[in-house]
């Protein structure tokens, strides 16, 4: 007799070492749904219920037996994270990153997986001015344009975590503050929206079991609050306990933001606060 019961989705997480990676894989383990978390270059953290498995994503080769095993795979891979690429020329179906989902998508599409979530960003456009958000627009389109039956893509806004997280956004507005008495705040007309790590993770478990209304569907999602950039420095700055320190603003402190990042050592890691702000909420 045959039981009524559903079997639990497996899921692929693709970029389970990175920030988003990371939370998620915790969540999910402390849920007790299991999970295969494929990684390269980093090992995730061992977690119960999550089955670490190594893989190049430029290797197609080494990509089957995983797919084959998952009905559902959210995808968070990707390289140079908003390093900016300004002499760079647009992206194109050969970069990197690019090569890497076009490559999952064929695996998927070979063994028949059912979704595919990937996690894009706001602002991602072909008109873009920032790279990252252009790559992020052609990954969309592979996306879009593949015959994986269900395709999800949820375009965030920039994430943030706790103070204690040390995460990206956070780091380079610390940077900012390390010098006595004073921290400059770069011009920034908008509002931003961040979102927390956490209610990012929260929307992608709901995701793996939603039901889609149709093939292909593109989700927006952002913090529920929005706030100047000058605010974020100013609970940014209470956190660490450098309330008292005066804010530069206007052109001073535009002037003195890239200044800063550079006495800081930030020139040569990473991105830096102005690339991160590519992805703050445009609404």
């Amino acid at each position: 007799m045959k039981s009524n019961r559903t079997k639990p989705k497996q899921i692929l997480i693709v970029g389970s070492a990175g920030f988003i990676g990371k939370a998620l894989m915790r969540k999910i383990s402390q849920t007790g749904r299991s999970a295969y978390s494929l990684y390269h270059a980093h090992l995730p953290e061992p977690l119960n219920h999550i089955t670490p498995v190594f893989a190049d994503l430029l290797r197609p080769d080494q990509l089957d037996t995983y797919v084959k095993q998952a009905d559902e795979i959210i995808y968070l891979a990707w390289s140079n994270t908003l390093k900016n690429n300004k002499n760079a020329v647009s992206p194109t179906n050969d970069s990197p990153n690019i090569i890497m989902l076009r490559n999952l998508v064929a695996a998927m599409e070979e063994q028949g997986s059912r979704r595919l979530i990937f996690v894009s960003s706001l602002g991602a456009s072909r008109y873009a001015k920032s790279y990252y958000l252009k790559e992020k627009y052609v990954a969309e389109s592979v996306v879009l344009n593949s015959n994986i039956p269900e395709k999800l893509i949820l375009r965030s806004s920039l994430i943030y975590s706790d103070l204690s997280a040390k995460d990206k956004f956070v780091q380079s507005i610390e940077s900012l503050m390390t010098f006595p008495w004073v921290y400059p705040v770069p011009r920034f007309a908008q509002k931003i929206a961040p979102l927390h790590v956490q209610d990012l993770v929260e929307v992608l478990l709901k995701l793996i079991d939603i039901p889609l209304t149709s093939p292909a569907q593109l989700l927006e999602i952002s913090g529920e609050e929005s706030l100047a950039l000058d605010e974020i420095f100013k609970s940014v700055s209470q956190g660490i306990g450098k309330s008292h320190h005066i804010a530069l603003k206007g052109f001073i402190g535009d002037a003195l933001t890239p200044l800063f990042e550079k006495l800081h050592g930030r020139k040569l890691e990473g991105p830096s606060l102005r690339d991160l702000l590519t992805v703050a909420d445009k609404k």
